[in-house]
């Protein structure tokens, strides 16, 4: 979906431990791909130096930790990245820091970069076991935020279009190891921007 083989520059918010870095480095052929995490975490970013910087070296990858979580603090060029990665992410922030993570990729896409996200969402109306789970996990978001790890359904659609982003693609899944948590990933294009030489 987010095409790795052809980018040059992946920014991956919210990268953990580096597990997608791993996959995405060990399986791709293009040596020119640098990948940078970014965490607000010092053990993630400790384990995503392990996992990734250990394995493939500083001039593949790297990692930053971002002390206070604010995403207008992360330091990135405008116009340098060629995907901005973000993983089960967004719904952990404040709605105020989400639309910052939005601001930073739209600020340092290139205007032909691609979004990835992914995030829990709504469970299927079709599906009882799905949307009872996820209204179960909404409910116990407001009412005892730690008993879900801070984390909540979101559809991230909306969110974008009102920013002018382009979805270009959108899935939900069901991972068969939790049944009854629904993912949706989404590829969008930013709003167009004049590029400044």
């Amino acid at each position: 979906m987010a095409d790795f083989p052809n980018a040059k520059y992946v920014l991956d918010y919210g990268c953990g431990q580096g597990k997608l870095a791993e996959l995405a480095l060990s399986s791709n052929e293009n040596d020119t791909l640098f990948w940078k995490g970014i965490d607000q975490s010092p053990n993630m970013v400790e384990k995503f130096r392990e996992r990734c910087v250990n394995q493939f070296g500083s001039e593949r990858c790297g990692v930053e930790l971002l002390k206070d979580g604010k995403p207008s603090n992360v330091e990135v060029k405008q116009c340098s990245v060629d995907r901005f990665v973000s993983t089960y992410c967004l719904d952990l922030l404040s709605e105020e820091d989400m639309y910052g993570v939005l601001d930073l990729a739209e600020q340092c896409l290139t205007n032909d970069g691609k979004l990835l996200l992914s995030g829990i969402t709504w469970g299927y109306k079709s599906s009882i076991q799905t949307f009872a789970m996820t209204l179960v996990w909404e409910i116990l978001y407001i009412i005892q935020r730690r008993k879900v790890g801070g984390c909540r359904p979101q559809a991230l659609k909306p969110y974008l279009e009102a920013r002018g982003w382009t979805i270009e693609e959108s899935a939900k899944t069901l991972p068969s190891s939790l049944s009854w948590m629904v993912s949706e990933v989404i590829l969008a294009s930013p709003p167009r921007k004049t590029q400044e030489n």
